[in-house]
Formats: C-alpha cells, sequence, structure tokens
C-alpha cells in the first residue's frame, strides 16, 4: 500500500472514530445534534513472508496485515485489524488475491487467499507521545474469525518512530436534506512512522526477512459535527 493510500484510510477510519464516540451537546439551544471528539490513533499494514511456526496454527506462507491503535488515554487503547493469510506460487511476488466483500478470490492467480483473521481488541498499554514522535503497544491481542470468537491471543510487542515532517489535512462542508442542515469539519495532523527492529506479533516479526514490509503512520485528528432543524 503507497504512503497516500495509507493516509486515505487512516484518515477515514479516524472521522468513523471520532463520529461513533460523539457526544449530543444541550447547551446549543436550536441544535437538534452537536458532536465533538479529538484523539491520535497509530496505523501499520505490512506484508510478512514465509510460513509461520506450527504453534502458530496458521496456513499460508505469505500474511497481509493492518492494525489500528487508537489512545484512549492513561494506557488504554482501541485497537482493532485484519490478517489475510495467502499461499503464493513459488517464485511468485507474494499479493493479496481481489475479492470483494464475502466473495472467494479468483482460482487461476499465482496466489490463494485461505482465510481472515480479525483483531478485536485485547489486553494491551499503549503509550503515545502528543508530537507524534514515538508511540508503544504491549500486551495481547485477541484475534478470532470475525464472528464473536477470538480463540488467539498472540503477545504485541511493537514500536514506532516517528520520520520526517508532518502534514496536515482538513475536511469540511454542508449539507441540506429534508431533516434539516448538517455541518462538519474534521482536521487530521499525520506524520510517517517506522516500526523498529524486534517489533512483533506473536511469532511474526516485523521486516526480519528479504521480501517484507511494512508502513505505518502516527496521526492526531480533532473532529465536530452539528445538525440544525
Amino acid at each position: 500500500m503507497s504512503a497516500s493510500s495509507l493516509r486515505r484510510l487512516t484518515t477515514v477510519t479516524a472521522a468513523a472514530a471520532a463520529l461513533a464516540v460523539a457526544v449530543p451537546s444541550p447547551a446549543l439551544a436550536g441544535d437538534l445534534f452537536f458532536s465533538k471528539s479529538s484523539g491520535i490513533q497509530v496505523s501499520t499494514t505490512w506484508l510478512e513472508v514465509g510460513e509461520l511456526p506450527p504453534a502458530a496454527d496458521v496456513p499460508g506462507n505469505a500474511h497481509f496485515g493492518d492494525l489500528y491503535v487508537e489512545d484512549l488515554g492513561n494506557g488504554r487503547a482501541r485497537v482493532f485489524g485484519t490478517v489475510h493469510d495467502v499461499e503464493c506460487d513459488e517464485g511468485t511476488t507474494p499479493q493479496l488475491p481481489a475479492g470483494g466483500h464475502g466473495e472467494p478470490a479468483p482460482a487461476d492467480g499465482p496466489c490463494q487467499l485461505l482465510g481472515t483473521r480479525f483483531v478485536e481488541g485485547g489486553q494491551v498499554t499503549f503509550t503515545v507521545d502528543k508530537k507524534l514522535t514515538t508511540a508503544r503497544l504491549t500486551g495481547t491481542l485477541a484475534v478470532g474469525s470475525g464472528h464473536g470468537d477470538t480463540p488467539g491471543s498472540p503477545a504485541v510487542d511493537i514500536t514506532w518512530t516517528g520520520v520526517g515532517d508532518t502534514y496536515s489535512e482538513r475536511q469540511s462542508g454542508t449539507f441540506v436534506d429534508e431533516y434539516g442542515t448538517w455541518t462538519y469539519r474534521y482536521d487530521f495532523t499525520g506524520r510517517d512512522a517506522v516500526v523498529t527492529s524486534g517489533s512483533r506479533i506473536g511469532p511474526m516479526v516485523f521486516d526480519d526477512e528479504p521480501g517484507e514490509s511494512s508502513e505505518s503512520l502516527l496521526g492526531r485528528y480533532r473532529s465536530s459535527d452539528r445538525q440544525r432543524s
């Protein structure tokens, strides 16, 4: 995934999280609804090449993953993500087979999707520098099929370090429909980051083999919206 794609994905995710924790404000007379929120989030995408140890009980010789961590304060965090386990022909550059949600990937490609695992929280501790310089996630993740079961509990220890300059984005707009007028504003400040050597999830160590890669982003967002009748 390119850096620009990662930024767009993180921006959308943070915006959704902001709306999810919106709290109505009765102080604004005449407003049907008003909310505001802010937070810090870290995201990572990765490619792990090779079979994982038998104890991991995970199929495939390539593994594509993404992980999102939102700071909730006092060491707490909201964590979610996805891992796609893929089997690729020998000598083939790993790629994630195409296929929509709930649809099987094509059967004639060089890589076959064997399964998908979902990160759905866990017992973790998260620390992050508000200047987007460094962050660390430790503890255990809850990993399952996405249907409420979380049989996997891999240990996690990831440290991120910000690199390069920060950038800022702003989105705002107004929509009018039969229910009234909805106005929103969303500000995002982000910075590219790298996963430090030795970071891992279970038996998987980030970027320790040829052909492996990862991209990360540290970001801070602020969101507000209101609906007026």
